[in-house]
């Protein structure tokens, strides 16, 4: 009885290991960032995305969420995501190394495979392809002229900087890179547009509500953000509630007026609900692990549902 149930309990274990493994070290990010890619693939009808793209959407956004916790050792605290990346500082640095190695070596390949198409891409297009990694580095603070520029300090703009890279990162380089692949000109009706915009407010409302986790620590340093400047309850119910109701009539007024089946109005606005719920289920205190399986897989849960929307006309 002894043997069985020290069996079970480290079968446990190792579950919650996988689990801790999964959602602190930010690859549960890498996978809803990959399933963005191809709900952007399906809702555009862009030539199916390969590994090209997948690999690297993958590896920039673990290696950038995972960036703070390995730049310096942590100090000892109750918050269990710390008390992970200390525990596991040297796997996070191994896996750091390999992911940067896989980068910069598919990097290499794609350039050299797509030399050509990369020559006669536009001044345009290469401002597209370069905006959002530069975004991203000003997000965690770049020298400029001699001047720090660290736009994370910025506490209420922080989430729409956010925003605005995962919609580059999961919209826009899936079009670009369809272009350098497959020659594959997109018609920029308003649909791209309207698309872009959906994106790039569901995820900065989902970065507003993360800051709600954040909110003594971030009062502490002096970080601005909304939830500090506002409140909980504003912050909720003044904000976030409000600018998802405008972004879901906006999308339905556009979704109307161009002939939308109910089916597919119905899956793309599934998520919005959801998010419209998990803004009022954070009138409560949650756990770390809340934000991390419920407040980001709201990421995943849009793709899903978009993916399935691609389907209906």
């Amino acid at each position: 009885m002894t043997s069985h149930s020290g069996t079970a309990l480290d079968r446990e274990d190792r579950s919650n290991r996988l689990v801790d493994c999964f959602f602190y070290g930010n690859y549960f990010l890498g996978v809803c960032a990959i399933a963005q890619v191809i709900e952007t693939t399906a809702l555009l009808k862009l030539p199916k995305s390969n590994v090209w793209l997948l690999n690297f959407v993958f590896a920039a956004t673990v290696l950038f969420y995972t960036y703070p916790y390995v730049k310096r050792r942590l100090p000892e605290n109750n918050n269990p995501r710390t008390q992970w990346y200390r525990r596991n500082f040297t796997f996070v640095c191994v896996s750091q190394i390999i992911l940067t190695i896989w980068l910069a070596a598919g990097g290499m390949a794609f350039f050299c495979t797509h030399f050509d198409a990369l020559l006669q891409m536009s001044v345009w297009e290469w401002g597209l392809l370069s905006v959002f990694p530069v975004a991203s580095a000003f997000y965690y603070g770049a020298n400029v002229l001699s001047l720090r520029v660290n736009l994370r300090r910025v506490g209420r703009l922080k989430p729409f900087l956010i925003g605005f890279a995962w919609a580059g990162l999961t919209f826009v380089y899936p079009i670009l890179f369809a272009k350098i692949q497959y020659s594959h000109s997109l018609n920029f009706t308003w649909f791209p547009y309207m698309l872009f915009m959906k994106n790039f407010m569901f995820m900065s409302m989902i970065a507003i509500l993360f800051d709600i986790k954040d909110k003594v620590s971030d009062r502490g340093s002096g970080l601005d953000t909304w939830v500090v400047k506002l409140g909980l309850r504003k912050t909720l119910f003044h904000v976030t509630l409000p600018l998802t109701a405008l972004g879901v009539l906006t999308f339905l007024s556009y979704a109307v007026t161009q002939g939308f089946s109910s089916i597919r109005m119905l899956l793309v606005l599934i998520p919005f609900v959801l998010l419209m719920l998990a803004i009022i289920s954070l009138r409560r205190p949650r756990s770390l692990l809340y934000y991390l399986v419920v407040i980001d897989g709201l990421m995943l849960a849009k793709a899903l549902f978009g993916i399935a929307a691609a389907g209906f006309e």
